[in-house]
């Protein structure tokens, strides 16, 4: 049996009508995850003095990019479309940036708040 488990956030939380007018709610999840870290080659045939000084420049331009100093990022994952019965009975009480450990086991998925 494989199981596989992550941590989820709650994006957003929308009211939305179904396609048979009825209300519910769209949650939306992501996973934030580290950013590797850049590694920036430089030529072997380069002083070392100048080699560092590239990657310094470098880094500093890094930093200077909206964003760049961002340690973390976060990717799309999950997406539910329920009506309030549907929620109720899911026993989730999502607001934003809420976070979820979601626990997936042989076609089953287990939500826990963390």
């Amino acid at each position: 049996m494989i199981t596989t488990t992550m941590h989820l956030k709650v994006s957003s939380v929308r009211g939305v009508q179904d396609p048979e007018g009825r209300g519910g709610y769209r949650i939306e999840f992501v996973e934030v995850r580290n950013k590797p870290p850049v590694i920036i080659p430089t030529p072997s045939e380069m002083p070392k003095e100048v080699s560092s000084m590239v990657v310094q420049i470098s880094k500093g331009i890094q930093q200077a990019i909206p964003g760049g100093r961002k340690k973390q990022y976060e990717l799309q994952k999950l997406t539910f479309l329920f009506t309030a019965e549907e929620l109720e009975a899911f026993a989730l009480k999502p607001y934003p940036n809420q976070i979820y450990e979601l626990t997936i086991t042989t076609g089953t998925l287990s939500f826990k708040q963390v």
